[in-house]
């Protein structure tokens, strides 16, 4: 039988990462986090054990089958080309501890390891894992929100604990969580019922957040849903999200100006002039720098695109677009997929939202892993059935 294709034999070792996935979510939802909203010790030391060594041990055991199912795609390659591009930039980062860099880019690439030796695109386990996923973080939105209005927050923004201690970092993970439960093929009722209460419970603490950009990415996700979700029912849907938005913006449009455009282009002008400094090399994966606004001091760009080029340069950036655009169209090649549909919905709600806010991509686990490489993840195991498929016999 191909290598490729044998049955798993690691059903232990599955279950393990697949905990580890679910916990690392969860995690950023419920467990302390350090200076910036870092993830905190105890956090990462338990991703160590539930995630990142065993996905490792399963990447590259049984004569590394699962590094040897990514390495022919094309998006794979393009990812550790990006990596690899960010370990040599701490050759000219002069970063005092480069190794806590080295180890962030391991744990990433331990993420899309243990995804794909967990899935493998199967759709059953993805469906499980993410749904368990998502009624998990729905809880914890539910018992957020009522803390919120028995303690209302001086700002009236609602935030989580942890990673999403902040209003922006909690509406981007609560909003792609309500996404992708939106996108699973569930026929059972009882779970049915319980995916939609979820998804309302989460768009709600989205609303009381009153993080503008990601109003903007899920409207715009649930607008084009029709393209990927045929039916009347998702028609409806968007029609009714344009007119809610509408009616939104009527009735809260001193909500949505008020705060204006915050500090968004001045930021954007002098990345610029930071990227212009550095532009082949960038300043190196993981080297600190502020940019100072009205004498107030930020520590990233609060875009994608410009803390790409900062820190990586022109190359890094060219990497993540190619990257970006194949996770796409593997997305839209799939669309009559369950897979396909969650790469696209993730996908644009990503595209969208990380203009604005959590451009940090290579770094330890946060709510950016769900929107960048979660979509990634499953687009490989898109490409990796495809090209399965056409090698050999499907298994049935």
């Amino acid at each position: 039988m191909n290598a490729d294709v044998e049955p798993r034999r690691q059903p232990l070792g599955r279950l393990i990462v697949g905990t580890g996935i679910a916990w690392m979510m969860l995690g950023m939802v419920v467990m302390p986090a350090g200076v910036s909203f870092n993830p905190g010790k105890a956090y990462q030391a338990s991703l160590i054990l539930l995630l990142y060594l065993p996905a490792l041990y399963l990447g590259f055991s049984q004569r590394a089958r699962v590094w040897r199912q990514l390495w022919p795609l094309p998006a794979f390659r393009l990812f550790l080309l990006l990596l690899a591009w960010a370990l040599l930039s701490l050759l000219w980062g002069g970063l005092s501890r480069p190794g806590d860099e080295v180890g962030r880019l391991l744990s990433v690439l331990a993420f899309v390891l243990g995804w794909h030796a967990c899935t493998a695109d199967e759709a059953p386990r993805i469906r499980t894992l993410l749904l368990a996923a998502g009624l998990a973080i729905a809880v914890c939105a539910a018992f957020y929100c009522v803390k919120f209005l028995i303690t209302p927050i001086q700002d009236g923004r609602i935030i989580g604990e942890g990673t999403i201690a902040t209003a922006n970092y909690a509406a981007a993970l609560m909003g792609v969580v309500a996404l992708w439960l939106s996108q699973l093929d569930i026929h059972e009722r009882q779970w049915s019922v319980l995916r939609y209460a979820a998804i309302m419970v989460l768009l709600v603490f989205v609303g009381l957040t009153q993080t503008r950009n990601i109003w903007l990415a899920l409207s715009i996700s649930i607008l084009l849903m029709p393209l990927w979700q045929p039916g009347r029912r998702y028609r409806a849907l968007a029609l009714a999200a344009l007119l809610l938005a509408l009616a939104g913006m009527l009735w809260q449009w001193a909500l949505l100006t008020e705060r204006g455009t915050s500090l968004r282009p001045e930021l954007f002008m002098q990345s610029l002039q930071l990227i212009a400094r550095h532009p082949l090399l960038g300043q190196g994966q993981g080297v600190p720098f502020n940019l100072v606004v009205y004498g107030q001091p930020y520590t990233h760009t609060h875009n994608v695109l410009t803390q790409m080029a900062v820190e990586l340069g022109l190359p890094g950036l060219g990497l993540l677009l190619a990257l970006w655009a194949l996770v796409g169209w593997q997305g839209w090649r799939h669309r009559q997929a369950m897979q396909g549909r969650l790469v696209l919905a993730l996908w644009v709600y990503a595209s969208v939202a990380l203009q604005f806010d959590m451009p940090q991509l290579l770094d330890s686990p946060r709510p950016g892993w769900l929107l960048v490489w979660l979509p990634f993840a499953l687009s490989l195991g898109l490409a990796w059935r495809e090209r399965t498929a056409e090698r050999t016999t499907p298994i049935q």
